[in-house]
């Protein structure tokens, strides 16, 4: 089968992690000391981020308030969204290759949150793979989260089939700013992906990255809000695709019903993750939510021409 990796962009981006704050510290301590004891090696690219929200901030999804695909992106995060259930769907189109997914949440309490969502991704002659993933977020007080996504993979390639194990570990904090004039919130997360591998003994194996984020929500007034985010991230393994990534991005939102976006996206392997910079719209209306990105990237990347479009129902 071969290591397919060459063939898909890794997306998923992280942002500095301010650990002044001492329940986060600790936190991410914890998820550094699990990634030490696994011993998975990883040479299969992992899915790219489809949530077009997060695209069109240049990749950040650690630390924004979205909660489009939470489950894919830091599935901590639903602990503090405004609405107790979601449910989105993406399609992302990527060169020769299309993703598509669909995710959704239900906060039963105060404290507990149950997430299911499902992909199909690299869509191309002979390929046909999938992911099932389901994610429990536990609310540890008023401002920290964390959470566990378990996900089954299903790998088709032309005429062979692998199957695979994973789970995520990820935290999310959020700290109100109550000296500034303007009501503003501080958004931190971490996540680390991918600890596990596949069943049956294929020589594709999954990728391990350590991501964390920082996000600023302003309020100028009830009408304009300012949202601006960084993620940087390293792969662990394979050596192939060993490096680090950052991504930079803002939101305007005007009256909570039409969303402006752009971003900016660093990546140190180009065939896996390239750099490229990306612009977004999403509008709002009622319970209905649109969002698209597109991304520019250089002609000899794979992000050349993609973009995404998402799709979400707020209950």
């Amino acid at each position: 089968m071969g290591n397919f990796s060459t063939k898909i962009t890794q997306l998923v981006v992280c942002g500095p992690l301010f650990t002044i704050f001492v329940p986060m510290k600790q936190l991410l301590v914890t998820l550094v000391a699990l990634l030490a004891l696994s011993t998975t090696q990883a040479q299969e690219s992992a899915m790219p981020t489809i949530d077009a929200q997060s695209l069109g901030m240049g990749g950040v999804t650690m630390a924004i308030s979205s909660d489009t695909h939470a489950l894919f992106n830091n599935a901590a995060q639903t602990a503090f969204s405004r609405f107790p259930a979601k449910i989105s769907a993406s399609y992302y189109g990527q060169t020769d290759f299309d993703y598509y997914g669909i995710s959704g949440y239900w906060r039963f309490d105060r404290m507990n949150t149950l997430q299911l969502g499902w992909r199909q991704y690299l869509r191309e002659k002979g390929n046909h793979d999938s992911a099932l993933d389901l994610g429990y977020t536990r609310r540890l007080g008023e401002r920290v989260a964390v959470a566990a996504v378990g996900r089954y993979m299903h790998l088709k390639r032309y005429e062979e089939t692998s199957d695979a194990l994973s789970v995520d570990l990820s935290v999310a904090y959020e700290q109100p700013i109550t000296s500034w004039e303007r009501y503003s919130t501080l958004r931190l997360g971490a996540k680390i992906a991918n600890l596990g591998g596949f069943l049956d003994g294929s020589d594709l194996s999954l990728p391990m990255d350590l991501k964390v984020g920082a996000a600023l929500e302003t309020f100028f007034s009830d009408q304009h809000q300012l949202t601006v985010g960084c993620d940087v991230g390293y792969y662990f393994t394979p050596s192939s695709v060993r490096g680090f990534q950052a991504a930079l991005g803002a939101e305007y939102n005007l009256m909570q019903l039409i969303c402006l976006r752009a971003g900016y996206h660093v990546g140190e392997r180009t065939a896996y993750y390239p750099s490229f910079g990306s612009v977004g719209v999403g509008v709002r209306l009622l319970h209905i939510r649109v969002d698209f990105a597109y991304l520019m990237a250089k002609k000899d990347t794979p992000l050349r021409n993609t973009y995404s479009i998402s799709f979400g129902l707020d209950f």
